[in-house]
């Protein structure tokens, strides 16, 4: 069998649709609303030409809106990357450009160090906003309207060689992106499980 986010997330979406999945204060998304607006960014993406190995860099405080785009992203057989909030613009044009990142999620607070840097990266195809307060900027659709526009993806064999991309922080040099095939990274989860004594999903 295979592993990979996106289809585990399927699966226990189907098994649990009225359950929450997700909350944050008075928000709350259910598996069913979970996975189906996941289903609609993934679906925005291909509006755009962008899909399997696209990157998609989440520059977001934690909210609903950071799931919903990585499990998008992982639907689309696209790969999230993970940017710091505290980066300021140097730090942040860097990661975008070093990740070869297409699309940028990010919340409207953040907006302005965007705006400030979004000239440099040519690369970028695909600017979205969640908006927290912040000033619009320009160029950038808002989260909402992105998913109100697309149709749900429909769902797909993924093979567990997909990647996974993990930005890391370190003391030394610049941030670097640590790839992992889907299943490695996945299989090793339920390893740590298993360590832990905690009850492991049969493969």
């Amino acid at each position: 069998m295979e592993l990979h986010f996106a289809t585990a997330w399927e699966t226990v979406a189907d098994a649990c649709a009225d359950l929450d999945a997700v909350v944050q204060g008075d928000r709350r998304l259910t598996y069913r609303e979970f996975d189906g607006r996941s289903a609609r960014f993934a679906g925005g993406l291909a509006a755009h030409g962008l899909g399997h190995e696209t990157k998609v860099s989440l520059y977001l405080y934690n909210c609903p809106e950071y799931l919903v785009a990585q499990h998008g992203a992982f639907k689309a057989r696209a790969v999230p990357v993970n940017v710091n909030y505290r980066y300021l613009d140097d730090e942040l044009a860097y990661l975008i450009d070093n990740s070869d990142s297409e699309v940028l999620v990010f919340h409207t607070s953040l907006g302005d160090r965007v705006a400030r840097v979004v000239d440099r990266l040519s690369n970028l195809r695909l600017l979205v906003e969640v908006d927290d307060g912040g000033e619009h900027v320009d160029g950038a659709v808002a989260f909402d309207d992105l998913l109100a526009g697309a149709d749900p993806a429909p769902r797909i064999d993924r093979p567990g060689d997909d990647l996974y991309m993990l930005y890391t922080g370190g003391t030394t040099g610049m941030p670097k992106g640590v790839m992992y095939h889907q299943h490695d990274f996945v299989r090793g989860i339920y390893q740590n499980f298993a360590l832990l004594g905690l009850p492991v999903p049969p493969v």
